[in-house]
């Protein structure tokens, strides 16, 4: 099945298979126990679009769950903004470590197919159907204890743009550059820099400037104007008036105050 129409331009195709990521290779004895295990998918209300768009929503979910999963398991609704997932295979193909592996590899393209960010839960090993309840269960306490316990909550978006910032955070270095980087409008993900850090996306690449000038200034013999090309600024004048707003110090007190 195809991801649906409303996304063609980024849904053609996903990075790889679920099957690389499980190692969902058929059993080649049949005394191999096969066993299932379950997922419970949801998304946050806040990054859904409007009520009436939300029937779009879910079913560009379930197109990108059924194209991921495949064979390899079974895709069913349980309940408002949320999916449960039956993966079949070995004990050792259903291992927790690759499990957790399969949960951010499935959040990326959710993120990047659907628009939504999804949090997943995990549940326990079955050797039967009869055991879907209880694991379905436990896939929901995981889910809650998950999402929980991580603070603050993030999302895949968020954090590859802030891994490419801190690699590239010189001259040009704008929203716009890096959505595209990530195949997302930059206004979606103007949003969720919003949303998830508190703070816009220029003032997280200016915090980055800025401790990599508090660096430099520290570190190295570097002049103040070849620190302010380093990190970005064509304009000197510039460059002083936001370290001071960022530091309190001007460029020269702060390197002095160092020494």
């Amino acid at each position: 099945m195809t991801v649906m129409n409303a996304f063609p331009a980024q849904s053609k195709a996903y990075p790889f298979p679920i099957t690389q990521l499980l190692d969902m290779t058929e059993a080649k004895e049949d005394s191999i126990q096969r066993v299932q295990r379950t997922m419970v998918v949801k998304w946050t209300e806040e990054l859904s679009p409007s009520f009436q768009d939300r029937g779009v929503v879910q079913f560009a979910v379930l197109n990108v769950l059924e194209d991921l999963i495949g064979k390899t398991g079974t895709v069913f609704h349980i309940g408002d903004r949320s999916f449960g997932i039956v993966l079949y295979g070995s004990k050792k193909e259903l291992t927790d470590e690759a499990m957790d592996t399969f949960v951010i590899f499935l959040s990326s393209c959710l993120a990047k197919y659907a628009k939504i960010h999804a949090m997943i839960g995990i549940g326990e090993m079955m050797d039967t159907f009869l055991d879907l309840n209880k694991s379905l269960i436990m896939a929901l306490q995981s889910l809650d204890h998950r999402y929980k316990t991580n603070e603050p909550e993030s999302h895949p978006f968020v954090e590859e743009a802030k891994s490419l910032l801190q690699q590239d955070y010189g001259d040009g270095v704008c929203l716009k550059l890096i959505a595209k980087k990530l195949y997302v409008n930059p206004a979606y993900l103007g949003r969720l820099f919003k949303t998830y850090q508190a703070i816009t996306f220029n003032e997280y690449l200016i915090q980055v400037r800025m401790e990599k000038a508090k660096e430099l200034l520290k570190t190295t013999d570097m002049k103040i104007y070849e620190i302010a090309h380093e990190i970005g600024y064509r304009q000197l004048d510039w460059f002083y008036k936001k370290f001071k707003e960022y530091t309190g110090y001007s460029a020269k007190e702060y390197k002095v105050k160092q020494v």
